[in-house]
């Protein structure tokens, strides 16, 4: 009876420890969760692809040149360039074709991938980079175009370069691309006045009661500093002397002068809401250009009276001066006379005016015309 007892324990304990053995295994099995099955392809890098040609295609333009075309704010044209290659590899052969282009915000780039010839289920894998910035896009089906693009620096300017490349791998040897792109800057609704004299278009720019011109003026009594034509064309010429406006507009009084930069805010702030956001050295301090007068560093250039040395230019990029039509004599030193000036200094936010004795020196600056 005993013997029987004491079986009947063993046997309760034996199948107690099978129990308690399954039940620790299936604790510690790891849980296989079902594959999800994807019925069409999804783009699972965030950013769009898409299976037919963008519809944008149909307003893009692909001849350009960045210092004469510019994009109609609206119209939805855009300048852009394009390329292809294609690649055979067995039975199969694949292409890969591209277009880049920057709207007023952004820098676009599409990259269409297609199994031109043979079975076209090979997918492949498509990086695109730009100015450093780089997405990947995986397993991309025959057809499908993908799109990455990044946001325009600030202040960017027409013929900025972005530089970009492509990767496409997948079904043989690698395609790649790896391309430059100057951008088409946006059409600016400037009204223009154009000089009798010589023909030169100037854009004009309302700024409180007083309207001026956008630009310095060019027309060609002055020079060009280094003497090289192409700061003329940038910066204006550099003026011995207070210089002649066209008919209708003169060159300011020190008075107009602080008309503008007291409605400005004042000498201290109205430096960077006069000057242009481009075109100066850093750091540009303060540089908003809200106030569209568009001030360029055309630096200065000075020849001692006495010595007739050559010419000496300097100034530019970090200075802009500009002529006013009024002058000063030190009453207590008359030898000490001069015109006074606006300064623009890429090192303040500030627009200062000063007399500059020039009576031993022949200097010459800036001018901008103000209408009468």
């Amino acid at each position: 009876m005993e013997t029987l007892k004491l079986k009947s324990i063993l046997n309760y304990l034996v199948v107690l420890f099978a129990f308690g053995l399954l039940f620790s295994c299936e604790q510690l099995a790891p849980v296989e969760e079902p594959l999800a099955v994807l019925e069409e392809f999804q783009d699972l890098s965030g950013f769009a692809l898409e299976e037919d040609d963008d519809p944008i295609n149909g307003r893009l333009v692909y001849t350009s040149d960045c210092e004469s075309d510019c994009i109609e704010p609206g119209s939805g044209n855009y300048y852009a360039i394009k390329d292809s290659k294609s690649q055979s590899s067995g039975n199969n052969t694949k292409k890969v074709s591209y277009k880049a282009y920057n709207t007023e915000d952004k820098f676009v780039v599409k990259v269409k991938y297609e199994v031109t010839s043979g079975p076209s289920n090979a997918k492949a894998s498509l990086s695109i980079q730009i100015n450093g910035k780089k997405k990947e896009f995986k397993a991309v089906p025959s057809g499908y175009t993908a799109t990455f693009s990044i946001p325009l620096a600030k202040g960017w300017d027409k013929c900025d370069q972005v530089t970009f490349s492509i990767v496409q791998k997948g079904l043989g040897t690698p395609i790649s691309f790896s391309e430059d792109y100057d951008l088409i800057p946006f059409c600016e609704d400037f009204e223009t006045f154009t000089d009798p004299r010589d023909g030169q278009v100037y854009k004009i720019v309302k700024i409180g009661d007083q309207t001026w011109f956008a630009e310095n003026l060019k027309y060609a009594s002055g020079d060009c500093y280094d003497n090289q034509t192409e700061n003329c064309e940038k910066y204006g010429y550099l003026y011995e002397g207070v210089p002649d406006c066209p008919l209708g507009w003169h060159v300011p009084y020190k008075q107009e002068w602080e008309i503008l930069i007291n409605h400005l805010g004042g000498s201290e702030v109205a430096g960077g809401k006069l000057k242009s956001v481009k075109g100066w050295n850093e750091p540009n301090v303060g540089a908003t250009n809200e106030s569209g007068f568009s001030g360029l560093p055309g630096g200065q250039s000075m020849w001692v009276v006495c010595c007739e040395d050559e010419t000496e230019f300097f100034n530019i990029g970090s200075r802009g001066v500009w002529w006013s039509s009024t002058g000063f004599v030190d009453e207590e030193n008359p030898e000490r006379f001069g015109p006074y000036l606006m300064f623009l200094s890429n090192g303040e936010n500030a627009a200062r005016i000063y007399g500059v004795n020039i009576n031993e020196t022949i200097q010459a600056f800036s001018c901008r015309c103000i209408k009468d």
